[in-house]
């Protein structure tokens, strides 16, 4: 079976939920001996080892990173692989990893995968978001599959768009459990020396985090603990002069990147990962802070209360009041954290790669 996975996502970014996706994907199909995949990089940065996959399962065709991630690196791998595919011969399976076809493509079947609907649900805050409607609704309508992340996902995706329920198959993401160290350790608590809630992510005005801020001032919590915003980028300016206007900047520590060793640290040592986020098709940190031990305080919509189940402790993201009653009484009561610890190492061990990957193999093999 030849599957071909192509360069949308790794040209538009180097780390993240969909490249993470794709590569744990690959990683867990190349131990089946019945698959060839191809995986068509061009120009890219990833921070994903693809190269480390056997050669006899994969082949990787990519360059160095000599164009930043974005629109020009899109363009150029775009022109890349269409320059490609008359070569390639016809596939099995063509899996987009993004919103578009490739034209030239020659596959037997084409399966997609339907992350979230954050572009349906909030379109002011997204500028191509036609651009990107119009290829999600042209792409799903030529899929002869389509996986969604969860039934939250799914759900999502038949509101807002003509599908065959038919051809649409629920498949959870797996979780990579991070690698922590001693270094690490030592390292975050030079630099975080004091108590501290998590923010882990995209600060996209979906996910909350303004929201967070201003409950933790409301909540008086700023004056004995840290708020550690790990990933999504430097402050922007709106962000930096909210935090100043509500007195919060200095207890307010960023990471704009981080890597697995620190992040891993990060969870382990925070007293509470808060994920205030108010669309998601399946959501990577509140699982890997409980696989870390982290208790987690997450919105009760969308996906959420389906992946992460009772383990964590829950508010309503449309109620400003909710989040700070609930931070003020996962932060006061240990008894409860020590409880959400228990329950969410357990909820998050049933979440596996493996998994994952045997369940899309299932779906490639029904459609041939």
């Amino acid at each position: 079976m030849r599957i071909l996975y192509d360069h949308q996502v790794f040209s538009l970014q180097n780390a993240g939920g969909a490249s993470r996706y794709y590569y744990e994907l690959m990683r867990s199909l190349s131990v089946a001996s019945e698959v060839h995949m191809e995986l068509w990089l061009g120009i890219n940065d990833t921070v994903y080892p693809f190269r480390q996959l056997s050669r006899a399962q994969a082949h990787i065709v990519s360059w160095g990173g000599f164009l930043k991630r974005g629109s020009s690196r899109y363009i150029a791998n775009e022109v890349l692989s269409n320059t490609l595919a008359p070569f390639a011969g016809r596939l099995d399976i063509y899996h987009p990893t993004l919103y578009r076809r490739m034209p030239l493509v020659r596959a037997r079947r084409i399966v997609a995968t339907h992350h979230d609907c954050a572009h349906e649900r909030f379109p002011s805050l997204f500028p191509n978001v036609k651009q990107i409607i119009r290829a999600k609704r042209r792409l799903y309508a030529q899929a002869d599959a389509i996986i969604c992340v969860s039934e939250s996902s799914r759900k999502d995706l038949l509101e807002f768009y003509d599908v065959d329920r038919a051809k649409t198959r629920v498949i959870h993401h797996g979780l990579h459990r991070l690698p922590g160290s001693v270094t690490a350790a030592v390292n975050l608590r030079a630099q975080v020396p004091a108590e501290y809630l998590l923010f882990v992510g995209s600060r996209a005005a979906y996910k909350n985090f303004n929201n967070l801020l201003r409950a933790f001032r409301a909540t008086g919590l700023y004056k004995s603990m840290l708020l550690l915003a790990v990933g999504g980028g430097e402050l922007t300016a709106e962000e930096r002069a909210l935090a100043e206007e509500l007195e919060v900047a200095r207890s307010l520590v960023v990471f704009p990147q981080l890597a697995d060793a620190l992040l891993a640290e990060a969870y382990a040592a925070a007293t509470l990962l808060v994920y205030p986020s108010g669309c998601e098709g399946f959501g990577f940190p509140p699982l890997e802070a409980m696989a870390a031990g982290c208790p987690a305080l997450v919105s009760n919509t969308s996906c959420l209360p389906e992946i992460c189940r009772d383990a964590p402790f829950y508010f309503n993201p449309q109620d400003q009041g909710s989040l700070e009653r609930a931070l003020l009484e996962a932060t006061n009561d240990e008894k409860a954290r020590r409880q959400a610890r228990e329950r969410g190492t357990q909820v998050a061990a049933q979440y596996s790669w493996q998994k994952c990957g045997d369940q899309t193999l299932a779906l490639y093999r029904e459609c041939q």
